[in-house]
Formats: C-alpha cells, structure tokens, sequence
C-alpha cells in the first residue's frame, strides 16, 4: 500500500529532528551564535572560520580578491583553500592587511565595511557576528590554521526537501566533521547555490524556496566539501497516495518509479514492436533494421522476443564495431592526434582492431581499460631490435601482423596532446574516471574537492611515463639512419621516408612507450614531481591515499589497481553513466564526463544499483547492455502524457535523439543500397563509417565534411562535447541537395537503378519496401495514399522511388532515434 504524502514527509523530518536530538550536546553551535558579541572567550580558527567566511562575504571569489591578478594589490587564493598562502598573504610586511597592534584598524575590517576606499563596496557591518569574529581572530593574534585536525565531510540536512506548493520554503542546516572528532554547525559559513532556479532558489543563509514543479539540487560548499541536496516539487497530483502502480519488472525500473512516484509522474507507454526494433538496433549496432527483419520480428509471437533480439545483435560484427567507435572517442583514437608519427593512420587503425577485438570477445571492460593503460611497446623483456622487426611484420603492406594480438595497446600514450605529465593526467581522467581536472590545474576546483595540490600529486604519477625514442638507443637509432639515408635530414623528411620502408617490410627506428628509470628513482624518494610552488610532492591517487612507487617497475601499475579497487568511486561509475547517457541521451550525472560533487546523480539509487551490478558481474560490457536494454524505461514510448511532456532526467519516457555522424550517414547508405548489399551492410562491419575504414579525426580535404557537419567527435579534446548532435542549416542542406546524397541515392548498384532490370508494376511493395528501409515501419492508410499518387505523377517507378526515398530521407522521423 502506497503511502500518504504526510507519511512519507514526516520519515525524513522525524530522521533530522531525532538526529538533532541525540547529537545536540556534541555539535558546536554556529559561529553565529558563539561570535555575536565582544565578550566571547573562543578564538576563531583560520581555517574552520575566517577564511569560510571570506569565501561567503566573497573576498576570495573570482570578481575579487581570488582572481589570478588579485584586486587592489593584494591576492587570495581562489576559493581560499590554500591556508598557508592566505595566511601569509594576510600578513605580508608593508601591505598587511592585519593590524596586531591596533586590531580595529585593520584592513580586512576597514576596507569591507567602508571605512576606507573598497572597490568590492561594503560587505561587512560594524558590530555584526561577521565583525566580531575577524576581529576575535586579530585580537587573538591573527594565528594560522590549526594543524591538528583536519576536515573530514560534510552532511546537510535534510538531504531531501519535498514541496507541494509555490513558495514553501526550508532551511538547511550543514555540519561539518573534523578528524579530532569534533563537529560544528557551519550553516552560516557555507555557500549555497541552486542547480535550477526555476525550480528552487536557496538564499545565502541557506534558505531554500520553491519556485516552480520538478527537481534540482541545492548544493552546499564549506572549506572543501561539497554536497547537495536533492529538493522535489510534484508536476502532477498524482503522488503519494495517488499515484498509479507503476510496472517495475527490474532494479532499474524499480528505482525510475520510486523517483517518479515521488514527482507525482507517470511514465509513457511501453513502445511499440517497431518502435523497439528501430531504437535497439540503432543503439546497440548502428544500424537501421533491415525490411526482413521488421517483418520476422513483427510476425514473432514469442513474448521473449525483445530479449531474444537483444542477444542476437549483441552478437553481430556491427556490435562490436558500434560501441569500439564508442570507446575510440574516449580514448582518442585518431590519426589526427598521432601526427608527426611515421605512420599515423595504421597505428589509428590498429588502435581501433586492437580494441574492436576485445569488445567482440566481451573482454572485462577493466581488462580491456588494463591493456590501454599499461600499454607497453615491448613485449616482456624485448630488446629494442626484436621490438622493431615486430613493428616491421606490423606495418608491412603484404600479410601484416595482426595488432590486435598483442596483449596491450600503447598508442594512448603516443598522442601529440599528451606529451605532458598534466596533460596525461587530464587525459587520463577525462577518459577512465569521467572526472574533469583542468580547474585544479590552476587553483581550487570551484565545484568539486579537488585542490591544485590534488592534481599535483595525480600528476606525479605520470611524470616518467615517456613516448618517443628512447636516450639509451640513441647510438642504434643513428645507425638505423644512416643505413637509410635519412640521418641529418629534417623531421618530416625522415617521417615519410620511414613510412615507405615500413610498407615494405623494413627495420626502421620507430619510437615508444618507455618508463623514465631515474623519475622512478625520485618516486621512491618522494620527490616524483614538483608543483607550481617548486615542492616536491609524492603521488597521490584522487581522494586516497599517498602511494610509494618502491617495487613498481611502471607507476601505471599502482594507477591500474586503484581503478579496479572497490574503493574507486568514479572508474565502474563513469563507464555504466557513460552507456545509459547512449541508450537515454542523458546520463544519470550529466553531463556524462563531468562528475563532480555539486553535479549529483538524478537518480543516485539507480546509478548506485547499476554500477554495483556491473562490478558484480566481472565488469561485463554485455551484462549492461542486457540490463539497461531489459528494462521497462528503456522501452518506454517517445509519445508524453500530461505529467512527464517536460521529463528530460527522470527517464519517464524516451527521448527523441538525432542520430550520430556516422550512424546517419551510413543509415542513407543503407536505405538506398541495392537488395544484395542491404543485408550485408547492416550485419557486416567493413564498410561503415564506425568500422575499421573510419577517418575520425583526419580533418584533411573532404573526406569527412559530412561527418563534421552532422558533429563526428574529432577526439582531440577531453570532453564527451567534442561530438554534437546538434542540429544546423549545413544539415539540412546537405540532406535536400549534397551531391552525396544524390549520388547515393543515384548509384549504380542502388536500390533504385535495380528498378531498370525489373518488369513496372503496382507501386504498393516499393512504397512498403521504402517506409520500412528508412522509418522501420510500415505507412499508415494516409501516407500511403499520398506515396501512391506520386508514383502515379511520375515518369516511371524507378523516378517514383527515388522520390519517395528522398522524401522520407529528409523527414525528422529518419534522422532520429525515437
């Protein structure tokens, strides 16, 4: 029996209110109520308290004082979490902004509340709780940040905030904990923002109000945590005791509906048969389903049928080849980012058979990650002449190797845009973690825990991690060109000539993936890296612990552990949210590649349940696609109803997606390919532009100008927004009247030219025939009434046909997955 709304109101109420109770004694008050007045005994700390409540009056924000340049002369640390500097900064001889002699005339009580001259206008006031406790803290001597403990979590409450109205309000309450066990309430220290004021505003004392139906986040930032609130308004009555049973035939639909319940919104129709075959096909193998195979899964009365239809394109080559193309953007599989290699464009492809080969077999997903992470050039204990006749049988234009043999991949490393150790850390994290590090880079990252000492000492990690040619076989290198002729000749020179003697089977120098042996050395001595301060700093996974690289040949090694470890919060977590932002067009985080903590999950339940599967399962990539695909939201029609027609991140219905680069450019191929090519070109990988022929990234001329158009990712950037799916004039342009389009449409062995070999007859099976290769079903009686009347105007079939499949070719309807 579902519960009423009061119900299920006073669970989280009656949860604060008791944890109040029975932590009342242990729980510091807030500063604003031990700072009030003049006479208080306690000096505040540096850390816990003055610098928080700089960041909220927004002295060390970015229009201010945190700006890379400072104002007025006189520079914080962004965000203020660099305690020491602040500190010194503060009291820097000849311009301090502290006065121990005379503590009211100081300059962070002057300026802020106008006494003197403040660009930055008055954001303090005399005898104010704020006011009391700077000068408290300059009174008591202006001391630095204790080191006694350090800051452990944060926890707000409650955690959920359900309205039911406009204009409700709520107040949270942040607490912060601290190693030494102690715990304060921190709310008027904390910084609060909304995620969407149209749904919720939160005011600075971390008030928050409803402004309109939906759900958000309220995200809360003291000293370096960061934690939302998730705050809920129903778009409907139909919640609590009013909403409808919802089928939930597995987790993941059990946690959609608990969500939906909550928001007072139902869930669209299950799809119809067509509708299914179209989107699963599409998001499994790129591919639209052939006119056969609509008409097999239609006649199917098996209601295993779905499933059933799962595990057979799970086993086609387009499988493999569709979600390799997935991986290959990640990874940055491009011949554009391996320039200046002798023969970029081969080690594209093998990167691509090398990873293609392992999806095919469904590999562990933390297998397949292993080989590219600890991709090595050498195999176990290879001198570097057995290593180049390996590369000599690899590159040869007659009876290769095979790459994707070998046990790992190291073409990651070899990318022109990682050559340095910090690009190879954002890199890294982009890919594997889904976490964005390029803000720590440079100061505290403004909506995660992530310090610029953070990305330092994940940066050590891959301070001896080197591709190129290595110093010790310099003098075999020397050798090797002068016996080609190359030596002394400039880069570009030596690059071609190369690639000419590769294709024909010859040893050439040719460069690799090494480990810096006396970077290693400085590792264990803790001295791996240097910050921009010029500290030594000891590797340091992201939110772990230090690690001491002694016994570790390869500072990857340590890295690859951590990922598989059941501590790693982010590697299991970005793949699964990565692959349900594929089938949804949305992720449970969104954006996909951007987990931070004041970006929280939708539905944290569903992606907690979904990752803890997979991991269950032995990381198998065909587990997940099996679950997300099984599930009732998966197959939910596109078509809204009055509750869910605004539901973009509650999964409630599908939506409407246009299809990708390559699988719209291929879907035209397939449409207008003739009756031997069709079959073959939708099971069939070779040919397609996710395929092994794929120019992803080449950016030369204009061979890949559609696929730029319609948004291919050129894998040169670390974010999932370097593929677009945006619509644009150039689009549409292309699709009336590309010479492409026509041509394939117009070519020789196309559906439409095999007309000339057949006798001309009634135009129902070709208009038929036509619907089914484009939107995967049938026409209705008033589409195929209009099909009809064309024909009947044309000249002929083969001119009734070619318009007809341009017509349908340009609708919405077949640019879309639905």
């Amino acid at each position: 029996m579902i519960r009423s709304l009061a119900a299920i109101l006073a669970v989280p109420l009656a949860l604060w209110a008791g944890s109040d109770r029975s932590r009342a004694a242990d729980v510091l008050p807030p500063a604003s109520a031990r700072f009030a007045g003049p006479t208080a005994d306690e000096v505040p700390d540096f850390q816990r308290h003055v610098l928080p409540l700089m960041g909220r009056l927004g002295c060390n924000g970015r229009a201010c004082h945190g700006s890379f340049q400072g104002q007025g002369g006189f520079r914080l640390s962004l965000f203020g979490y660099d305690f020491q500097a602040d500190h010194d900064a503060l009291m820097a001889e000849g311009e301090s902004r502290v006065d121990l002699e005379a503590p009211e005339s100081s300059l962070i009580l002057e300026k802020p509340t106008l006494t003197q001259p403040h660009e930055g206008g008055q954001v303090l006031e005399y005898d104010t709780w704020e006011y009391q406790l700077l000068l408290r803290w300059i009174e008591a001597g202006a001391e630095p940040a204790a080191q006694g403990a350090v800051f452990e979590r944060l926890e707000v409450m409650p955690s959920e905030v359900v309205f039911q109205e406009e204009g409700e309000t709520t107040q949270l309450k942040v607490i912060a904990h601290w190693s030494d066990g102690s715990i304060e309430d921190v709310t008027c220290l904390t910084r609060f923002q909304t995620n969407d004021e149209s749904i919720a505003e939160v005011d600075r004392d971390g008030e928050v109000t409803s402004t309109g139906p939906g759900d958000t986040y309220v995200v809360a930032f003291y000293d370096n945590g960061v934690i939302g609130t998730q705050v809920i308004r129903p778009v409907s009555d139909r919640f609590g005791g009013n909403a409808p049973e919802i089928a939930s035939p597995t987790e993941i639909d059990q946690h959609i509906a608990t969500k939906l319940k909550k928001l007072g919104m139902v869930p669209s129709e299950v799809c119809s048969d067509t509708e299914f075959l179209r989107r699963v096909s599409l998001d499994l193998t790129g591919s639209l389903p052939t006119p056969e195979e609509i008409r097999a899964f239609l006649a199917d009365e098996d209601p295993e049928k779905r499933a059933k239809k799962v595990d057979e394109l799970l086993a086609r080559p387009t499988y493999a080849a569709w979600w390799t193309n997935m991986l290959c953007d990640l990874t940055g599989a491009s011949p554009n980012n391996l320039r200046g290699q002798a023969a970029s464009v081969t080690m594209a492809r093998h990167w691509y058979e090398w990873i293609e080969r392992r999806v095919a077999e469904n590999v562990p997903y933390d297998e397949l990650i292993a080989g590219i992470v600890l991709g090595t050039s050498r195999e176990p204990g290879q001198d570097y002449d057995a290593y180049l006749e390996d590369v000599a049988a690899l590159y040869r234009e007659n009876d290769p190797a095979d790459f994707a043999d070998r046990e790992t991949m190291p073409y990651f490393w070899a990318r022109r845009n990682v050559r340095q150790p910090e690009e190879k850390a954002l890199s890294f994290s982009y890919a594997f973690l889904g976490v964005r590090l390029e803000c720590a880079q440079c100061h505290k990252h403004p909506f995660d825990q992530w310090t610029q000492d953070d990305f330092h000492r994940f940066t050590a990690f891959f301070q001896p991690i080197s591709y190129g040619f290595p110093p010790q076989e310099r003098d075999r290198i020397r050798e090797l060109e002068k016996a080609l002729g190359i030596a002394g000749k400039p880069g570009g020179v030596k690059r071609r000539e190369i690639a000419k003697r590769l294709q024909e089977g010859e040893i050439v120098p040719f460069e690799e993936v090494y480990v810096v042996a006396s970077r290693m050395r400085g590792n264990r001595r803790g001295a791996s890296s240097r910050s921009g301060a010029g500290r030594a700093v000891t590797p340091r996974v992201l939110g772990g612990d230090e690690v001491t690289l002694a016994g570790y040949s390869d500072p990857r090694e340590p890295l690859m552990e951590w990922l598989r470890s059941e501590e790693n919060p982010y590697f299991a977590q970005a793949f699964v949210n990565r692959v349900w932002a594929r089938y949804f067009g949305r992720g449970i985080i969104d954006p996909p590649d951007d987990m931070n903590l004041a970006n929280p999950p939708s539905n944290p339940a569903l992606l907690e349940a979904l990752t803890r599967g997979f991991v269950a399962s032995g990381f198998d990539m065909k587990w997940l696609h099996r679950e997300i695909t099984g599930s009732l939201a998966y197959q939910r029609s596109w078509k809204p109803n009055d509750t869910n027609f605004l539901d973009e991140r509650n999964f409630s219905r599908a939506i409407v997606r246009r299809l990708p680069a390559e699988v719209l450019l291929d879907a035209v191929l397939q449409a207008t390919a003739g009756p031997e090519e069709l079959t073959r070109f939708a099971v069939e990988a070779d040919q397609r532009a996710f395929g092994p022929r794929q120019r992803a990234g080449t950016g030369r001329g204009n061979a890949n100008y559609a696929e730029r158009v319609f948004g291919r990712s050129p894998r040169d950037t670390n974010c999932d927004c370097s593929r677009s799916d945006d619509p644009n004039l150039l689009q549409l342009i292309y699709l009336q009247n590309d010479q492409e389009m026509h041509a394939a449409i117009d070519r020789r062995d196309g559906w439409v030219r095999s007309l000339r070999k057949q006798e001309e007859g009634a135009p129902d099976a070709l208009i038929e025939e036509a619907f089914l290769r484009t939107l995967s079903r049938r026409p209705n009686p008033e589409e195929h009434e209009a099909s009809n009347a064309y024909f009947e105007g044309s000249k002929g079939a083969e001119e009734g046909l070619r318009g007809l499949l341009w017509a349908l070719m340009n609708t919405k309807e077949f640019i879309t997955n639905h």
